[in-house]
C-alpha cells in the first residue's frame, strides 16, 4: 500500500468518529449505512486492505485452477503477493517471495516440481521447505543441510479449501475456518455439494467500490425496479428480507414453479428434500465471497477490490452431474449463463451510479428501510469491527 502509516491512522480516526454518531445502534429507520469516505477515500481503501482483507478468511482462487500436484497460481490479497500450490496433501498458500533477496518466485500459473528463485536459484519444495542454496558457502560449496535451511523456509499463510473454493487468512487471526463458514454449512443440509462441477465463468469490471457490489448482492429491495425477469419469477410480496448470522449475510425465497434459468431444465441435486425443491438461498461470507444455491446449480460471486473506485466481479457457475458438460444439456446451460450475464448487467449501471453518488455532500450513509435494510446496517457494523483496533496493533 502506498498510504503512509500516519495517513491510515488519520483516516481510521475519522471513520470511527463518523461511526460514533449512533448509526449502528439506532433503529434502522433512524440509522445510516457507511459514510462516503468508505467508498471514495484512497487511504480508507488502503486501511481496508491492511485490516479487513488481512484479518478475515478471504477467497483467493478456485481449487479447479490447481487440479494437479505441482500446479502453482500467484494471487494478490490485501496487497500481498501470495502463491497457491497443490502439493501431495492439498492446496497450501505461501508469501510469493524468496527468503534470500526478496525476488518474487512465481509470475504466472503453471506446473512445477518445486519453487526455484530466478535470482540465485534457491529452491523450495511444494511444502515450502528450503531444499538447496547453491554456492551458499562459496564456489561449489552448496547448502543442503536441513537444519541450516529450515529458518529460510517459505512463510506459510493460513489456507483452507471448501469444495472448489480456496480461502486464506494472512494475519492468521481469524476464527477457525469451519467456525467462520458454519452459518452457511448449517443451512445446506440436503444439498450434496460433491455432486456439482464447475461449468462456466463470467467476469465484469465495475467503476465502483467493492462494497457496493456486495451490498447490492444481498439486498432484494431493488429487484422490482432493476430486474424484470427476476421480479416475475419471485415478486416482492413473496420475498423475505435479508438477515445475518455472525460474519455471514443471508437471504432466500421460495418460488412457485421452476424456470429454465432456475431449476427448470438441468439435473437437480440428488435426493433433494421437498423443502429445497422450490427454494433459492444466497449468502455472503464477509468480506467479499458470496454464492447462491438452487435445486440445479450453485453460483459463486466474488467482488475483487481493485482500487477505491473500481472492482472486478467474478461469477462462477456450477451444475449438477451431467448438467456440467453433457451435450444434451448444452442449450440449458447456455440459457442459465445468459440469464446470469443479463442480470448482472442490469445491476452494473445502478451500482456505478451509487458510486458516483458517494461523492455528493447530499448523501452520507443513506436513509434505510426498516424491512429491507437491517442487513446494510449490520454490514456496516462488520466493517467497523474489522477496522476498529486495527493498524496500531499490526
Amino acid at each position: 500500500m502506498s498510504s503512509s502509516g500516519a495517513a491510515l491512522q488519520q483516516v481510521r480516526s475519522e471513520f470511527l468518529r463518523q461511526m460514533a454518531d449512533g448509526r449502528l445502534e439506532r433503529p434502522v429507520e433512524q440509522a445510516a449505512g457507511l459514510p462516503n469516505l468508505c467508498y471514495t477515500d484512497a487511504d480508507f481503501f488502503a486501511l481496508e486492505q491492511q485490516t479487513v482483507f488481512r484479518d478475515n478468511w478471504v477467497f483467493a482462487a478456485f481449487a479447479h485452477e490447481l487440479a494437479k500436484v505441482g500446479d502453482m497460481l500467484p494471487v494478490e490479497i490485501a496487497g500481498q503477493p501470495l502463491v497457491l500450490v497443490r502439493g501431495e496433501n492439498g492446496i497450501r498458500a505461501f508469501h510469493n517471495v524468496c527468503r534470500h533477496r526478496g525476488a518474487r518466485l512465481v509470475e504466472s500459473a503453471g506446473r512445477h516440481r518445486k519453487f526455484v528463485c530466478p535470482n540465485h536459484s534457491w529452491s523450495y519444495g511444494l511444502d515450502g521447505r528450503l531444499l538447496m542454496r547453491p554456492h551458499y558457502h562459496g564456489g561449489e560449496r552448496h547448502d543442503v543441510n536441513r537444519a541450516e535451511c529450515h529458518p529460510a523456509d517459505l512463510r506459510a499463510v493460513a489456507c483452507e479449501t471448501w469444495h472448489d473454493w480456496v480461502f486464506v487468512n494472512i494475519s492468521a487471526s481469524a476464527k477457525p475456518f469451519a467456525d467462520a463458514i458454519a452459518p452457511i454449512t448449517t443451512r445446506l443440509d440436503g444439498y450434496d455439494l460433491s455432486a456439482i462441477g464447475f461449468a462456466d465463468r463470467l467476469e465484469f469490471d465495475l467503476r465502483a467500490n467493492w462494497k457496493l457490489a456486495i451490498e447490492n448482492f444481498i439486498e432484494p429491495y431493488h429487484v422490482f425496479s432493476c430486474h424484470p425477469w427476476l421480479n416475475d419469477f419471485v415478486g416482492m410480496g413473496e420475498r423475505d428480507p435479508p438477515t445475518y448470522d455472525a460474519n455471514v449475510l443471508l437471504c432466500g425465497y421460495e418460488f412457485g414453479a421452476p424456470d429454465p434459468a432456475r431449476g427448470g431444465q438441468l439435473p437437480w441435486f440428488p435426493d433433494l428434500p421437498a423443502n429445497k425443491q422450490n427454494r433459492g438461498d444466497w449468502f455472503v461470507l464477509f468480506p467479499n465471497f458470496a454464492f447462491e444455491i438452487f435445486p440445479d446449480q450453485v453460483d459463486v460471486f466474488v467482488a475483487w477490490p481493485r482500487d477505491v473506485g473500481h472492482c472486478r466481479e467474478t461469477i462462477a457457475l456450477y451444475f449438477v452431474g451431467d448438467g456440467v458438460d453433457a451435450p444434451a444439456y448444452a442449450d440449458a446451460r447456455r440459457h442459465v449463463v445468459k440469464n446470469w450475464n443479463d442480470l448482472n448487467h442490469e445491476d452494473i449501471g445502478v451500482i456505478e451510479r451509487m458510486q458516483a453518488g458517494r461523492y455528493s455532500e447530499g448523501f452520507d450513509g443513506g436513509v434505510l428501510s426498516p424491512y429491507w435494510d437491517p442487513v446494510q446496517q449490520y454490514f456496516a457494523g462488520l466493517l467497523t469491527a474489522a477496522i476498529d483496533g486495527s493498524i496500531s496493533q499490526n
